[in-house]
């Protein structure tokens, strides 16, 4: 583990090099004091002082170590809290950029709220080992170990005490932390559980409220607390039970300094070298202490860091081509050839705690959407996609975008394999407009310039005006520069998705794809979006995933998929007069009192 830490800290090795050196240099002047301290006891007590200024030149030897030593600890100081600031960013930016890079299918197995908890306490406990350890524990550990050589050279047999003292501290505290390390993993999945829920209820309130669930909510958060009080308390209490290794600890350096007076005492030492090891000792005494609690935290640092670690370590899925080719010209040709997908959950196993001791179970986790299917969405057409749920619709429109990879077969466009493509270059041609209007808690203006960052107000007063949302915009207080609240939750639902019609618009994508861009909408609404639909799509490539078939009658090619394939396809008379799939739907939403009794939705 602090092997694959020290390797995030190559930008600062330079930095890591300083503060050992300092660091070094400072517990060097720590030894200055007692052997000082021996100088000056020895002769005031068995030579006879004679000379006043020898014993200036020493006092003030010790007055210029502390100096130093003072205005090198602030050094380091100062270098360490910016050198931690700095290194914090750089794993937070690692993790984030890590983030950003992972496929869909990461973020269709994993709970948000758990994931930003596990990156936010790895990355928190990564920075207090280095922060304690550097700090903290490593200036008295290295004034420890060169007190310890200095003193074991004038007797060694204080060597002998230290281990004899150390076997049953360590014994006794290594039991201390296996059960504890246990009770803190229990601690850390409780809380990542809790914070994930807690994330789901603060952007559920209105079904909180709607269903008078707050005491069930705090009820809930009463038993969290509970069980981590719990958890805590027995923490403790095994912390209590090895207060023993304290004892042998305290009785290990009384022994120490028994045995250095007893030899004073029998005239083996002088009494200034008893001055000097009785200082080396307190010296070495501090670290001995922080052993306990920096051991603590290493152990600590090890759970929350491979939960960190774990995130690292889940590989990007549809990797960037090493030679990515270009499309000079685009004119917005798709062609499906023989594709064939499965959703797998096995590559995030390692995440989210799913193992494979049961084969039927394990292949129960894979889900067969699309096999063998091919098809062309001609440039400037509009291609209509319907079905059942779970036909493979939406998947289609996420293979376009290539947040998924075919697991057989090739998809071109412009006769150029996606995979060849970079994916920035291949996402900046395909504009999408989904049902969910992703909106940010910030100004009507910032999320219309996340399309195209430069965008002028010119242009994007002009987007919305092509999107019908320059009426509600102009009634607004603030105009473009309104603040929408999270989610753009001040808005309403057709107010919210024609500003994400305006963002598409902005981004001027030559292929356009329509993920049930109305179906949640009212009739007003949706005639807005219609009309903005329209304009958006003129002389562009589009395809349009849709379960109201009168908005994709004047589609050039409306494929029906049903089973893992294509059932049928063609224009919308086409397919009515096939008298298949389609045409049983159409007259379902015609309303057809015939076709609504065969499926029992009226008497």
């Amino acid at each position: 583990m602090f092997k694959r830490i020290f390797g995030y800290t190559k930008p600062y090795r330079r930095t890591l090099y300083t503060l050992a050196v300092l660091i070094a240099i400072m517990a060097g002047l720590q030894q200055v004091s007692p052997f000082v301290s021996k100088l000056i006891t020895d002769l005031l007590v068995e030579e006879g002082l004679t000379n006043f200024s020898t014993l200036a030149f020493l006092l003030g030897l010790v007055l210029i170590a502390k100096l130093i030593q003072t205005g090198l600890n602030r050094l380091t100081w100062f270098i360490t809290n910016i050198f931690v600031v700095k290194f914090e960013i750089h794993l937070k930016q690692l993790g984030f950029d890590h983030l950003m890079s992972l496929p869909m299918s990461y973020y269709n197995e994993q709970a948000t709220g758990k994931v930003m908890s596990k990156l936010d306490r790895g990355v928190n406990r990564i920075i207090n080992i280095v922060n304690n350890s550097g700090m903290h524990f490593l200036p008295s550990v290295t004034s420890a170990l060169i007190s310890f050589v200095i003193a074991i050279n004038y007797e060694w047999r204080l060597a002998l005490l230290i281990v004899i003292g150390f076997i049953p501290y360590i014994i006794i505290n290594r039991w201390r932390f296996e059960k504890n390390n246990k009770l803190e993993k229990k601690e850390y999945k409780l809380y990542d559980n809790q914070f994930s829920h807690f994330w789901e209820v603060l952007n559920s309130m209105s079904l909180i409220k709607a269903f008078r669930a707050e005491g069930y909510e705090r009820t809930r958060l009463q038993e969290f607390f509970s069980k981590y009080l719990a958890l805590r308390e027995e923490m403790e209490s095994n912390t209590n039970k090895s207060v023993a290794g304290d004892f042998f600890l305290e009785l290990m350096l009384w022994a120490m300094y028994a045995y250095i007076v007893w030899l004073s005492w029998q005239g083996q030492l002088s009494i200034g070298t008893l001055v000097m090891l009785v200082s080396l000792i307190q010296l070495m005494r501090e670290p001995l202490w922080q052993l306990n609690w920096i051991f603590w935290e290493i152990k600590r640092a090890q759970v929350g860091a491979k939960d960190f670690f774990k995130i690292m370590d889940v590989k990007e899925q549809i990797p960037e081509p090493q030679n990515p080719q270009s499309i000079k010209k685009l004119k917005g040709k798709f062609e499906f050839e023989n594709i064939s997908f499965i959703y797998r959950h096995e590559d995030w196993a390692a995440i989210t705690g799913f193992k494979k001791k049961n084969n039927n179970n394990y292949q129960q986790k894979n889900l067969a959407v699309l096999k063998n299917v091919s098809f062309v969405i001609k440039p400037g057409e509009m291609t209509a996609l319907v079905g059942p749920s779970g036909a493979g619709k939406s998947t289609i429109a996420s293979l376009l975008l290539r947040f998924f990879d075919p697991d057989k077969g090739k998809i071109t466009l412009d006769g150029v394999d996606l995979k060849q493509l970079s994916k920035k270059d291949l996402r900046s041609y395909v504009g999408l407009v989904s049902q969910d209007s992703y909106l940010f808690a910030a100004s009507i203006a910032e999320n219309l310039r996340y399309a195209k960052p430069a965008a002028s107000r010119q242009e994007m007063e002009e987007a919305c005006k092509i999107a019908y949302a320059d009426k509600f915009i102009g009634d607004l207080p603030n105009g473009l520069d309104t603040e929408i609240g999270e989610r753009g939750i001040k808005l309403s639902g057709g107010q919210r998705q024609r500003l994400s019609i305006a963002r598409t618009v902005l981004a001027n994508p030559q292929i356009i794809i329509l993920d049930e861009a109305t179906s949640s909408l009212d009739s007003e609404s949706e005639l807005y979006i219609q009309r903005a639909l329209r304009k958006l799509l003129r002389n562009k490539t589009s395809v349009v995933i849709a379960h109201r078939l009168s908005t994709i009658q004047q589609a050039n090619k409306i494929i029906v998929l049903k089973d893992q394939g294509i059932l049928e396809e063609g224009t919308h008379q086409e397919l009515l007069k096939k008298k298949g799939l389609y045409a049983q739907l159409f007259d379902i939403q015609s309303g057809q009192t015939k076709m609504l009794k065969e499926w029992g939705l009226v008497q």
